[in-house]
């Protein structure tokens, strides 16, 4: 009589359940601890992008001009600070020689060149703005500095005097100096306007009209001649000497220094002394200006801020570019002094130090 199977059978069934068991986890076992990984201390894990290298391209009208010299040693100062600090950033300068089509094509080229930032210092208000709209449909911030351009859609912010109110200063300036001078009225004033399509010669010209105008209807004033010399001192001089051989005036205004000086040179050509045959007042506080001043040579200029212009517009590129920083307005207006002898000496601590931007 053979023996049963069951005994055989149970044995078989606990061997293969403990083998599926080995193979199968229970679904109520404890689940299996993820791995971990041990960061070194000394290691740094960037939960951003690293910051992006600035090339800033300034383009400038005219390096033949102190003003601008200045104004892109300002920037360069601001480069420099940034670099101290830790940022990496680089500066291309271009000038444009006043010329207005060798812009243009400046522009293009730092488009063309993915620069980071244009700080711009405009020759002509419109001529400009073709290739500035590039720049903008290239991603590419505009800060325009010390002038303007027409379409404030194309700039981030403009940084620069407020030339209509310098122009009155100049110009009640050159009011006060005839009023003291005892010469008697009508005074016979000549105007040299700068650059046309200039904002600095547009707003100027404003100015000085501003305030003379009234004098003008009132009997006090004769605007004898009003001319352009183009912001240069050869054509301030060239103006000047063909208005005084037409006939003597007793004050000259001019939209920027060089033309002033250009006009002292004339006047001195004449045989006549500036500061008492005839009254002078510029614009700028360019040295060679303020050097006429303490002469007694140039009764007056205006002290813009070229520097702060350069200075501040290579902060607002960089807080743009780095923070994606929009202004509170669309105009940082930088600060004006009426230079004469009284203050000659002490001005320029308020226009040609670094300050913060507002």
């Amino acid at each position: 009589m053979s023996k049963p199977m069951v005994p055989i059978v149970a044995v078989a069934l606990f061997v293969v359940g403990l083998v599926i068991g080995i193979m199968i986890p229970s679904p109520l076992a404890p689940a299996t601890p993820e791995r971990t990984v041990t960061i070194p201390s000394y290691v740094t894990i960037a939960t951003q992008a690293p910051p992006p290298k600035l090339t800033l391209a300034l383009l400038v009208s005219n390096l033949g001009n102190p003003y601008f010299v200045a104004l892109r040693d300002g920037a360069s100062k601001a480069v420099e600070e940034l670099r101290q600090k830790g940022v990496s950033i680089d500066l291309v300068v271009h000038d444009a020689k006043d010329d207005p089509s060798l812009q243009v094509s400046q522009i293009e080229a730092v488009v063309g060149a993915r620069v980071s930032a244009i700080l711009i210092n405009p020759v002509h208000m419109e001529a400009v703005q073709p290739a500035l709209r590039k720049a903008v449909d290239a991603g590419i911030p505009v800060i325009t500095t010390d002038r303007d351009v027409v379409d404030r859609t194309l700039r981030v912010v403009f940084i620069g005097t407020d030339n209509v109110k310098g122009a009155e200063q100049a110009a009640q300036e050159l009011v006060r100096a005839l009023e003291k001078s005892g010469k008697p009225t009508p005074w016979k004033v000549v105007i040299l306007n700068g650059i046309p399509g200039t904002t600095a010669a547009e707003d100027r010209k404003k100015g000085f009209h501003n305030v003379l105008d009234p004098l003008v209807a009132q009997g006090k004033v004769v605007i004898v001649a009003e001319e352009v010399a183009n912001f240069r001192r050869d054509q301030g001089l060239s103006v000047t000497e063909s208005i005084l051989a037409k006939g003597r005036f007793d004050a000259l205004i001019a939209a920027n220094d060089e033309m002033a000086l250009g006009a002292i040179q004339a006047i001195e050509g004449a045989g006549l002394k500036p500061g008492v045959d005839i009254i002078v007042v510029g614009y700028d506080a360019i040295p060679d200006a303020v050097d006429a001043v303490r002469a007694g040579k140039m009764y007056a200029t205006i002290a813009q801020s070229p520097f702060l212009q350069g200075y501040w517009a290579v902060y607002a590129a960089f807080y743009r570019c780095y923070f994606s920083w929009k202004p509170a307005q669309d105009w940082i207006p930088t600060p004006t002094v009426v230079v004469t002898k009284a203050n000659v000496d002490t001005f320029s601590t308020e226009v040609a130090s670094p300050k913060p931007l507002p």
